[in-house]
């Protein structure tokens, strides 16, 4: 991409500020609708009932290096175990487990990888119905691999001896996030029945992208005042909660959720990565693009992109070329390893770098296996980008019909009838859109990549 081009083709991230540009100049005979607040007029959302301030953990590793190096050592004692019995599935599914452990660390897609390879041969290795079945769902599940997970679930099913409770309300969970995916919401719904972790979790999830933030918002906080929970844990509710307020347009709460994460549990790439987005959307982008790019060394693609959108914001136009193709050689990486976990974010990032259309079919691809709000909007866009503003329209009405409904969701709703000329109606969808979020269309939204999906 020429430096031109760096500066002219705006990050996906930057959607929603370039689509309500749009809408504005496509719907002006709407303006009355359309000028409903500004990002100053937005009012002040009420104190959280539970102070991020108050977060206190409980036993277990208190910073990242601490809990890195435990994985590690997990790692290898696992690794060196299958060495001496290469052929036994039940070291193979040890290792996988430590590996998908340190995955969700580290975010490192070879761990990832090397378990999914593993998982394979330790389900060859067993006889049936024996095999690391619900490992395999579990690693599937997080690969976006569901053909794969409810393959093994059916395999778990199987099983002569009635599994322990507790893998019974994981294979649940399991497949409740799948259908929810899938945009089942009637079958999540009753899937996620139960008070276990996990299922609480998924609730608030569906509760968030049904428009019911306020329930999503009860069910963490509820969660987060358990006692002792490990920092790991903690970190990783609170940026859940940030992840809430963001989608609320409650930039200050999201900023006291991420910093409580960080402190939490020190060291933590995401929590580190939500906090330098949390400059940028203060207004602080110098102290933003220093953060990010001390994160840049981990490769993490989402990173390098966030940092290409500040330099187009700075009008840095070669600094966003080589962010950006830093940021494509790692996408094109992990999805050699992970095609089906990275479908999406590569998408986005191909709109960053120019090739819309390969950007459209990477989205096409991973709505058709998750018909769900993250998914829609992604794809949404990429047909609103592509000039298929009728279709756009039909995919997110499609998703709203089934049940779902978010701020971003009636944005892409919004541009899409304003590019087809019926301003009245984008002037609904917009006016919808900032009652779910007020800062929805606010400029300084293009640097919100984290805690989006």
């Amino acid at each position: 991409m020429t430096a031109a081009g760096a500066a002219r083709r705006p990050s996906s991230r930057v959607w929603s500020w370039v689509a309500a540009a749009a809408l504005a100049a496509a719907a002006a005979i709407a303006a009355d609708m359309l000028r409903t607040g500004s990002e100053s007029a937005v009012p002040a959302a009420p104190a959280p009932p539970l102070d991020p301030a108050q977060l206190r953990p409980g036993y277990g590793p208190a910073t990242l290096a601490e809990a890195l190096g435990l994985a590690d050592r997990t790692v290898a004692g696992a690794r060196e175990r299958l060495a001496v019995h290469p052929d036994e599935w039940l070291r193979m599914e040890a290792l996988a487990r430590a590996l998908a452990a340190r995955f969700r660390l580290s975010a490192d897609p070879a761990d990832l990888a090397e378990a999914d390879r593993l998982l394979d041969r330790g389900l060859a290795a067993a006889p049936w119905p024996a095999g690391p079945a619900l490992t395999r769902a579990a690693v599937s599940l997080t690969a976006h691999d569901f053909g794969g997970a409810e393959a093994a679930l059916e395999r778990f099913d199987a099983s002569a001896v009635p599994p322990p409770a507790e893998e019974q309300a994981e294979a649940r969970a399991i497949r409740c996030e799948i259908a929810f995916e899938r945009g089942r919401l009637d079958d999540a719904r009753r899937l996620c029945a139960g008070d276990t972790f996990a299922l609480e979790l998924r609730r608030a999830n569906l509760a968030a992208k049904t428009g019911d933030p306020g329930e999503a918002v009860q069910i963490v906080e509820s969660l987060l005042r358990q006692p002792r929970l490990q920092p790991p844990t903690l970190a990783t509710l609170a940026l859940e909660r940030a992840s809430l307020a963001l989608a609320q347009g409650d930039w200050g709460g999201a900023g006291q959720w991420a910093r409580a994460a960080e402190r939490v549990f020190p060291g933590y790439w995401l929590s580190e990565a939500f906090v330098a987005q949390q400059y940028a959307l203060e207004g602080n982008r110098a102290e933003a693009r220093r953060r990010y790019a001390a994160l840049a060394s981990n490769g993490n693609p989402d990173v390098l992109d966030a940092l290409a959108v500040l330099a187009v914001a700075d009008g840095q136009a070669a600094e966003a070329r080589d962010w950006a193709e830093r940021a494509g050689a790692a996408w094109e990486a992990r999805s050699r390893m992970l095609p089906f976990a990275y479908a999406s974010h590569h998408g986005e990032h191909e709109l960053l770098r120019g090739d819309a259309r390969r950007g459209l079919t990477l989205a096409e691809a991973d709505y058709r296996r998750r018909p769900y709000p993250p998914a829609i909007v992604h794809y949404g866009f990429a047909l609103w980008r592509t000039g298929e503003f009728a279709r756009a329209l039909e995919i997110v009405r499609k998703g709203e019909a089934a049940g779902f409904l978010t701020a971003d969701m009636k944005l892409i709703e919004a541009v899409s009838l304003g590019s087809l000329g019926r301003a009245a109606e984008a002037g609904e969808a917009i006016a919808a859109a900032r009652r779910l979020n007020p800062r929805i269309d606010s400029e300084r939204q293009r640097f919100v990549a984290f805690g989006r999906d």
